[in-house]
């Protein structure tokens, strides 16, 4: 029962791993690629238009440029959701359990009922299993929510510099 449990937070941290490296992207700013076939059609048509409304864009692309580097904050929250610290605490409960039983039962050479005959020694493995169940979920949450989950912002890649608002010229 003890491995099983420990399999079980390991699965679950790997999901929650999985799943945010899935969601989470790095947007990079510059022209979208081409249609395969129609490159150098797109290219001749892009620099005629360049040519030709060059006061425009060069506004457009001031403002293009400005806007590559701008941290924005990812769509994935940054920790483990409460479903799966809730699945880590239930198989940290059944090791907690599992554990303390067999401390009680000093490693199976009494039965449970020999173990825990009093009703204070069963108070105090209902008590140390709470408090052990508790401690431990708590710590590997904010473990991986620390080092395995980074909650750090998305990036867009580009110079740096904060956007600007092209002026209306007439």
């Amino acid at each position: 029962m003890m491995i099983l449990s420990l399999g079980g937070v390991a699965a679950t941290l790997t999901y929650a791993k999985l799943s945010s490296s899935n969601t989470t992207q790095t947007m990079s700013g510059g022209t979208p690629p081409s249609m395969p076939g129609n490159s150098q059609s797109n290219s001749s048509d892009n620099t005629t238009q360049n040519q030709s409304n060059s006061s425009s864009n060069i506004a457009q692309n001031q403002t293009d440029s400005s806007n590559k580097n701008m941290m924005i904050p990812g769509t994935q929250s940054s920790g483990l959701g409460s479903m799966q610290a809730l699945i880590i605490g239930e198989c940290i409960f059944v090791f907690s359990a599992s554990s303390l039983v067999l401390i009680a039962t000093k490693a199976g050479k009494k039965s449970i009922k020999e173990a825990l005959n009093k009703s204070y020694k069963v108070v105090i493995v209902v008590i140390s299993t709470v408090l052990l169940t508790g401690a431990l979920t708590y710590g590997t949450v904010m473990c991986a929510n620390t080092y395995l989950l980074d909650s750090k912002q998305v990036q867009l890649q580009g110079s740096g510099t904060p956007p600007t608002i092209p002026s209306q010229s007439q």
